[in-house]
């Protein structure tokens, strides 16, 4: 115990005194976080998704599918009911809901018909967006089947929803990728260089066992891990005035996961390095599809399809999607059990690697 504390104090002592360290810890997060913010800011659009409930299976109904599915930027969705569509419109999944009541197609020619329309009105950059291309859309269906205009327009109706915009995406995602980034670098960049050094031979020769060795650094990444975390929602909620909608409690517990799970992956590279080169380019190869495919700055649900199956498999993704779950949408951890099994098997897996090729020298 006493060797675990000791080694502890000066894990501690090297991390504070390391500038560039602390540096890449705790303000580069940050700092990323802030240009991406003011770039962005609260009024990106992007593409945006669209339930149509089709009550009419005539022509107007069909058509309207076939206009929107074609439209770049639209994803649409044809949900059973007008009540499973409204519940995703309010939880802020979608940004509007398109009614195609029953009669439209035998309607048609005998007048304007309205279709109601439902939107997020939450953010004005947004709700402008969706409601100009679906009344567009629907405006341009209806001239074309009709010959006479106008025959089909949208009766819109702005509805309150959870904000949930680039901001909201954003911060819990550079929670995720500061402890990618920690738990990677800190640990295989530090581990090899004690290779390299001959101090991991020496420290062998002296009473410290590899359990206590192991266990305070982990320690030192778990208690980074707390710190990366509050610093950089604090930095969001006051800057960005981002909410923190969920528990607190099941944030830490899933940034603690997750920081474990890529301190085993740092470990797994730092076994298998000899140097610093090595343990630099396998370190590159590894983060670096982690975050632009993990859904960091940026959806992937909208990637092509033969990514997808790329996309899935980063751990990374897990702890994203698991931490905006927890900070956006208030969700709890058996919610969010997929990511939760993920990263524990991912931690597990690399622990076990770890075991069977680390060596001392």
């Amino acid at each position: 115990m006493r060797s675990f504390r000791d080694f502890f104090r000066a894990h501690v002592q090297m991390t504070v005194r390391n500038r560039q360290a602390m540096f890449w810890t705790f303000f580069f997060p940050v700092l990323m976080m802030l240009l991406l913010g003011v770039v962005f800011g609260r009024g990106y659009g992007g593409n945006f998704k669209l339930a149509l409930v089709k009550q009419d299976n005539g022509l107007v109904g069909n058509a309207l599918v076939t206009a929107f599915k074609s439209v770049k930027g639209v994803t649409l969705s044809l949900p059973a009911d007008k009540a499973a569509a409204m519940k995703k419109l309010k939880a802020g999944k979608i940004s509007g809901v398109l009614v195609v009541p029953a009669g439209v197609s035998a309607g048609l020619g005998h007048g304007a018909q309205q279709l109601p329309f439902f939107y997020d009105n939450t953010n004005v950059t947004t709700a402008g967006q969706v409601q100009g291309v679906t009344g567009q859309v629907v405006l341009a269906v209806g001239n074309v089947l009709s010959k006479t205009q106008p025959q089909l327009t949208i009766a819109p109706n702005g509805t309150k929803t959870k904000s949930f915009n680039y901001l909201d995406f954003l911060v819990p995602g550079i929670v995720a990728l500061a402890l990618m980034q920690t738990g990677i670098f800190g640990i295989a960049g530090t581990l090899v260089t004690y290779k390299e050094k001959g101090i991991l031979r020496r420290l062998k020769a002296t009473p410290l066992s590899l359990g206590s060795f192991v266990t305070a650094n982990i320690a030192v990444h778990m208690i980074l891990a707390i710190m990366q975390t509050s610093l950089i929602l604090i930095v969001g909620m006051a800057v960005f005035h981002i909410h923190i909608n969920g528990s607190l409690l099941s944030i830490v517990a899933l940034a603690l996961l997750g920081a474990a799970a890529f301190v085993s992956l740092g470990f797994a590279i730092a076994s298998v390095s000899k140097n610093q080169e090595v343990s630099l380019a396998i370190t590159q190869v590894v983060q670096m599809p982690m975050m632009f495919l993990g859904g960091i700055f940026f959806p992937m649900d909208n990637a092509p399809s033969w990514i997808q199956p790329v996309v899935k498999a980063m751990p990374l993704k897990y702890l994203a999607d698991g931490m905006r779950s927890l900070v956006v949408d208030a969700s709890s951890l058996w919610s969010i059990r997929l990511d939760v099994i993920v990263l524990a098997a991912v931690g597990a897996a690399f622990v076990a690697f770890s075991v069977k090729f680390f060596r001392w020298e």
